[in-house]
């Protein structure tokens, strides 16, 4: 803290900076008048008597415009604040959300300007603002969702585009992806299809599957594909037109509030220099590189940190704003903004990830700058677009600098070029410097200022870059890697001097294979003799540091990418099958098609529209219930979660916590009230089961909630929650993994008896063939957009009123009035839409309810709480992990005779939400009349598994095409051949002992055959496959038999009729999650009734009008709900109807009328019933996929994916396609990059966040991506002919792993291994790779 002296000031506003001119002291006047002229000081460091003349010409404030609206800010707020926290806690965006905090997810994109150096002028960009620091923002322009558009005074283009494809489903992302394209538009006015994938890489999203926000989006390009109707903008017009008075958006009227934090002078108080003194640190800004060098030198020892984008501490939050003494933001120092190409190429500090990709792009074809390909192509691909809009390459080196094992791109950059940094210290002294000497220096009191690059004079350098990791885009690579070479191609590729050859992600400190490039100098490159010593070479001298990543894929990967390289310059000496091996996987963007029929007869039923709320959503103005505003004296709550996994509670100080300013109070397991119950399982649903709400001493998973922090906002409860501490005892060593469990037997009690049906083990010991393996799949966490929240309001009558982010009311209402120990009928819940479910809010919200409910009433106040993605990840249960062992009796033709099967579900500490089971799909679509199922239930220190979209159903799915496999390379048959000569027809028996009726899977598999092309298509790739021996391709074709249940399906539907115009109003008992359930209710309520669908709306779901009503889940509940609307108006119709019968041909608001006057009761309820225990109906579909992978690297995508879908007569196919695809990619998501990592010896979850969990982004897409309802199948036993979707459509994702499987085989082939292997999911990079069994001895020119 700068000391003050004693002078005095007139206003915060305008305090000058002082500095004693012997010892540089820095010193603020006490408050007080003063105005311009000359003032006497005495320096309280040194004692120095010096004069000053006021200029007031340092600000202590920041100000900015949000949506055209000035706001000033100070030390009210801590440096650490972040744009995304003042937006939404000032209730200015609540469009603008929040979910990870770390600019993984992407749901908090905002529009800002910033300079563009390259243009000379200030430009809108999309930027993460949970990144951006408040004090950043100074003098910033600041666009939200709410600044361009909304339904009631007129969408933006953009928004209206994504509604009107149907690229919003819960909506949470919405805003996001609208703002995304917002400045991608301001950027480049007319983007071509490309510069859309490229663009979209920020944001998450769980429901759509992408695509059809990507078509939304490629209606602004000039290349956009015939099927989208292009939209013509002009750049002007993308700008909502706001009131310069209010910053809303203009109604064509002024208001003359303008808010208590406004500021109409914002536009002259952004050039001079900044400096914000708060109560634990202090924000400065310098305008020039003088003021800069002076604050660093007078700042040198102290805790300070230079900012930028400072998007570093989203990676590593030791680098927040919140842990340094002293911030000194650098964004205004002009000078740091350079770029100069003459005499050499100079690009300041300051400069963006994104301005350097613009500069390299550009440079492409100069033959002097020979790099500019490769590092324009690299930086697409690091981090995000929000962020490399954000940040600055130099502080990305800072970051490299500060943690060694960094596996920095730009590092890897400028190093392969041998760039050197200009770097000053406080005194003005210039440092010129290598890169690994930079990592090498005291860098306290010094920036870097610029970076220089070389030119070349020569056509011989050849450089490339790479980078691999388990996802294309937003995604930290394995490994990434760089190779600068001087060739001379007409010798033999002679390395004419030393070479460059990097690699990061292997060790923090050897970053040159020096000795490969000391072997390599003068030799020939194209000599095969070469290129096998240098990779013995260099296999010798790569020693992997022990890292998240495995040392062994992350060394092998290092190999194949400079084999890669090599193949890759020196092709015209590798054979043709070679010649691939050295180039990338090649995209092109997403194509998909939708093909479906309707029956225009029964519109508005079966119309494909968009959801009723879709404008809501894309506009932001939808609210979820973080975004609620509460009522006065809110507090908010944070969980205190254990750090070890198995053991017991010694002692719990929260002393730190409490004494932190704004920390309300810390609750445990001792402060649940008289009559409460310490248990957050309901009696109702799970009888005597007990899951403690808050540990009273056990400890039986890592996450397991301990106490809640309670304070005035969620950052402070966030950071006061790590102050508590917590000590262990009989603490033991974990047991987080499947063989683990096995291996020590630690097995739950009781497991269910087997499933027999015939005799297996006869039959398989009849068989003329047995096949024996096993298989296993991980778990997957729901990435639900908005993570689990609550909203509890203390009732004055001893009650509480709960606003839950939950697929199941009743069951928040049971553990709410259990915990704190009151009746069910004072617990009032409700829920109008979710950001996402997909079974985690079933359950797993009755924990976050109780919790919130608990610190509301004990605190006897309104509290909030809503998780962080850690939080979430770490709290609650997941898709559960299972293992299989297996033993198949078949024939010659591989017809199944009996299945002998093991099972074993990683069920967590406890099996209180289940056993695992998985038999009822584990035949997916083949008939086998032997089956002995097993099972032994693992009990391991995790939490609970729980439902997760088609929970039992994908992992028996995928196990049972992996048999069907299995048995066809036993046999070797052709797989499809295999399947055929199992499919089910009518009258067989399924594993259920259903006896099949309708069934059709024969049919429905031979047409996708034919519509896919699939013979031909498999043809083609086993002649690629024959002509490449590095890149390899795969077709898989998997049909789906998915049995629908409705049993407990039982939800409550009201519907009332307003006697004064007719309108209707129905609340029903399922739950909005973005399955356009209330859009098919409305429509299905239209049909029924006869009118208009404008004139019916759907209300929030709740207890009071939906009491009892089951989950919502299952794919179930949208039909069930229509179901009950048709129930409803039979029952309505039938009252009204001797009324009508006296009226002549009246309208319905007549009718309405009358029926009032006759005192008719219009309010009618219906609760649906289904007393079938087996399946309704089955859902018989079809999916192909086709994968291409790259040996070398492991890494893989998808050049087609095909779905022939049983929807029945689909109520709103254009909703239901969403679903299926949405399903689908979650699907890929499970089988390929989705794998929870645990520390062995803590138990706690390594990556859970965003930075290491990764879920599906846009580029992993498949590039075709069709879709096909089946015609004329209409569902007898459904409701209006449906079918249920997404779920079957989920566990169709095994074709994807199975593709990818055949594509390993044919490298494997090649590797001369043909023997049988079992490709476990989720199929990462890392396991496809090592299963391609390739070595370096392999690594050839095929010559």
């Amino acid at each position: 803290m700068f000391p003050n002296n004693n002078c005095t000031n007139n206003s915060a506003q305008t305090r000058p900076n002082l500095t004693c001119p012997v010892c540089s002291a820095s010193h603020l006047p006490l408050k007080g008048s003063l105005a311009n002229g000359v003032y006497a000081c005495t320096c309280e460091n040194c004692g120095h008597f010096f004069k000053f003349k006021a200029l007031q010409d340092i600000r202590t404030t920041a100000t900015f415009k949000v949506n055209g609206k000035d706001y000033t800010v100070g030390n009210e707020f801590t440096p650490s604040t972040t744009l995304n926290t003042f937006l939404r806690s000032k209730g200015i965006s609540k469009g603008t959300k929040g979910m990870c905090y770390e600019g993984g997810c992407g749901v908090c994109l905002v529009a800002v300007t910033l300079y563009a150096p390259i243009r000379m002028k200030q430009i809108h960009y999309t930027v993460n603002s949970c990144l951006l620091e408040l004090f950043s923002c100074d003098g910033m322009d600041i666009t939200t969702i709410e600044g361009i558009g909304d339904p009631k005074h007129g969408l933006h283009p953009i928004q209206e585009q994504l509604a009107k494809h149907d690229g919003a489903q819960c909506g949470y992302c919405s805003p996001s992806q609208v703002m995304n394209m917002y400045g991608l538009l301001k950027v480049k006015p007319k983007p071509t299809v490309q510069d859309v994938e490229d663009y979209f890489d920020s944001t998450v999203c769980r429901c759509t599957g992408y695509r059809p926000i990507l078509d939304a989006m490629k209606t602004f390009c000039k290349d956009a594909p015939p099927h989208l109707e292009k939209v013509q903008v002009d750049i002007e017009d993308l700008d909502a037109k706001l009131c310069k008075k209010t910053g809303n958006l203009c109604t064509g009227h002024c208001h003359s509030n303008i808010g208590a934090h406004t500021n109409k002078d914002s536009d002259n108080q952004t050039a001079g220099p900044v400096h914000i003194v708060g109560a634990s640190a202090q924000w400065l800004k310098p305008t020039s590189m003088d003021q800069l060098l002076s604050l660093l030198k007078q700042h040198s020892q102290d805790n300070y940190r230079l900012v930028f984008g400072n998007t570093g501490f989203g990676v590593y939050p030791k680098y927040s704003a919140a842990n340094y003494d002293v911030l000194i933001d650098t964004r205004n120092v002009m000078d740091l903004y350079g770029i100069d190409f003459d005499p050499v190429i100079v690009m300041g500090a300051n400069l963006s990830l994104h301005n350097l990709w613009e500069l390299f792009d550009r440079t492409q074809t100069d033959p002097s700058i020979p790099y500019g390909h490769a590092f324009s192509e690299h930086i697409k691909y690091i981090a995000s677009t929000g962020v490399r809009n954000m940040a600055c390459w130099a502080g990305n080196l800072m970051l490299k600098y500060l943690q060694p094992d960094f596996p920095s791109d730009i590092f890897l950059l400028f190093e392969s070029i041998g760039s050197s940094l200009v770097i000053y210290d406080g005194d003005g002294n210039m440092i010129k410097t290598s890169l690994t000497d930079f990592l090498k220096m005291d860098m306290k009191g010094k920036v870097i200022a610029a970076v220089e690059f070389p030119t070349y004079g020569t056509q011989d350098i050849y450089i490339r870059t790479y980078k691999r990791g388990l996802r294309l885009q937003q995604c930290v690579a394995y490994v990434n890697a760089a190779f600068n070479f001087q060739l001379d191609a007409k010798t033999n590729y002679t390395v004419k001097k030393k070479p460059t050859i990097l690699f990061g992600g292997i060790s923090s400190t050897k970053i040159h294979a020096e000795a490969t490039e000391q072997y390599l100098t003068g030799k020939a490159l194209g000599d095969p003799l070469t290129l096998k010593g240098a990779l013995a070479t260099l296999e010798k001298e790569l020693v992997p540091e022990p890292g998240y990543f495995n040392a062994s894929y992350r060394k092998a990967l290092a190999l194949s990418l400079f084999y890669k390289y090599v193949l890759d310059v020196c092709k015209v000496k590798a054979s043709p099958a070679y010649v691939s091996g050295g180039l990338g996987l090649t995209r092109t963007p997403v194509v998909g098609t939708q093909d479906y029929g309707t029956k225009p007869e029964e519109f508005p039923v079966s119309k494909p529209m968009p959801k009723l709320s879709a404008n809501y959503l894309t506009s932001g103005t939808a609210q979820f219930i973080d975004d609620l505003a509460g009522p006065p004296g809110m507090l908010f709550a944070v969980p205190v979660l254990s750090t070890i996994a198995s053991g017991s509670l010694d002692s719990i100080d929260p002393t730190q916590a409490l004494e932190i300013p704004g920390v309300v109070a810390f609750l445990k397991a001792s402060d649940i009230p008289a009559g409460g119950v310490n248990n957050w399982r309901p009696k109702g649903i799970y009888n005597n089961a007990v899951e403690e709400l808050l540990s009273s001493g056990p400890i039986n998973y890592a996450g397991q909630p301990i106490g809640i922090i309670v304070a005035d906002n969620r950052e402070t409860a966030t950071a006061a929650a790590e102050k508590v501490k917590i000590t262990y005892k009989d603490v033991k060593t974990p047991i987080v993994t499947i063989q683990d469990a096995i291996k020590k037997q630690s097995f739950h009690p009781d497991p269910p008896k087997p499933l027999v049906i015939g005799d297996a083990k006869a039959a398989i010991a009849a068989a003329p063939h047995n096949v024996l393996g096993q298989i296993e799949c991980g778990e997957q966490y729901h990435f639900h957009m908005e993570t689990q929240s609550a909203l509890c309001i203390p009732t004055d009558e001893g009650g509480m009123d709960v606003i839950a982010s939950t697929q199941w009311l009743d069951g928040v209402l049971e553990t709410v009035a259990q915990v704190l120990g009151i009746e069910q009928s004072q617990v009032t819940v409700e829920t109008k839409r979710l950001g996402g479910g997909f079974g985690g809010k079933i359950s797993q919200n009755f924990l976050i309810s109780g919790l919130c409910a608990l610190a509301s009433g004990v605190l006897g106040l309104p509290v909030k709480m809503h998780l962080d993605i850690h939080a979430n990840m770490k709290m609650c249960g997941m898709r559960n992990a299972y293992f299989m062992t297996y033993t198949i009796g078949c024939d010659d033709s591989g017809k199944l005779l009996g299945i002998e099967a093991d099972l074993f579900p990683d069920l967590g500490f406890s099996t209180i939400e289940g056993g695992g089971d998985l038999t009822p799909w584990l035949d997916n679509a083949y008939y086998c009349p032997n089956w002995l199922v097993s099972f032994q239930q693992l009990k391991t220190n995790k939490a609970m598994g729980t439902a997760c979209r088609a929970p039992g159903s994908t992992p028996a799915i995928f196990f049972m095409e992996s048999m069907i496999e299995h048995v066809a390379r036993y046999l070797g048959k052709d797989e499809l051949a295999v399947r055929q000569a199992n499919l089910y027809v009518n009258g067989q028996k399924t594993i259920t002992q259903r006896v099949l009726q309708y069934c059709t899977l024969k049919d429905v598999v031979a047409k996708h055959v034919t519509d896919t092309n699939y013979t031909q298509r498999k043809a083609d790739i086993e002649l690629f496959n024959k002509n490449n021996r590095w890149k390899k391709r795969g077709l898989a074709l998997m049909p789906n038999m998915f049995g629908i249940s409705w049993f407990g399906g039982m939800y409550t539907t009201q519907l009332m009729v307003y006697h004064g115009d007719g309108s209707v109003a129905i609340a029903h008992g399922g739950i909005d999650m973005g399955q356009g359930i209330n859009t098919k209710v409305i429509q299905v309520c239209a049909y029924e009734l006869n009118i208009p669908m404008e004139k019916i709306r759907v209300k929030k779901s709740s207890t009071v009008n939906n009491a009892n009503s089951a989950t919502s889940g299952g794919s179930i509940t949208s039909e069930l709900a229509c179901k009950g609307v048709i129930e409803c108006c039979k029952i309505l119709t039938k009252r009204m109807a001797p009324v009508k019968e006296s009226m002549q041909s009246p309208t319905w608001e007549e009718l309405v009328a009358k029926c009032y006057e006759e005192q008719i009761d219009m309010t009618v309820s219906y609760m649906t019933h289904p007393a079938n225990e087996n399946y309704q109906y089955m859902c018989f579909s079809a999916a192909t996929v086709e994968a291409e992978i790259d040996v070398l690297t492991g890494q893989y995508q998808f050049p087609q994916m095909d779905m022939l879908y049983d929807c029945g007569d689909s109520m709103n196919p254009e909703l239901d396609i969403g679903q299926a695809e949405g399903g689908f990619i979650m699907g890929m998501g499970y089988h390929l990059t989705e794998q929870i990592v645990y520390d062995e010896e803590t138990g706690q979850i390594l990556n859970a966040g965003t930075w290491n969990y990764k879920p599906p982004l846009p580029k992993d897409l498949p590039m075709k991506f069709n879709f096909k309802f089946q015609r004329n199948a209409t569902n007898p036993l459904g409701v209006l002919g449906s079918k249920a979707v997404a779920e079957p459509a989920l566990t169709m994702s095994t074709a994807a792993l199975l593709a990818v499987k055949h594509a390993v085989e044919s490298a494997r082939a090649d590797a001369g291994q043909k023997d049988f292997f079992a490709l476990n999911a989720p199929a990462t990079p890392e396991k496809v790779q090592r299963f391609c069994k390739t070595t370096i001895d392999q690594y050839t020119f095929g010559k």
